[in-house]
């Protein structure tokens, strides 16, 4: 089976257009969808589940490294670091 896709070279600042386009469209399928219509609903599926897509495949790198519960827990009761608590 092949797969249809297209590879696009896009820049941040257009993926976050395009983000930002598909936000508003949600917003006015959620509020056609509420009226009643069932091919806004469809639709409205089909976007969530591109937008997760995007999401995943743009993923930001975040201002700081979040830790775990485990580095947590150790930086709290680690009686032998050096570390300033």
């Amino acid at each position: 089976m092949l797969d249809n896709l297209h590879n696009l070279d896009l820049t941040a600042k257009d993926i976050e257009l395009i983000e930002s386009a598909l936000h508003t469209q949600k917003k006015i399928l959620t509020v056609q969808s509420q009226a009643g219509g069932s091919g806004a609903r469809k639709r409205l599926s089909d976007l969530k589940h591109l937008m997760k897509r995007i999401d995943r495949s743009t993923a930001r790198p975040s201002a700081e490294t979040s830790q775990t519960w485990g580095q947590f827990a150790r930086m709290l009761f680690c009686t032998q670091c050096d570390q300033v608590r």
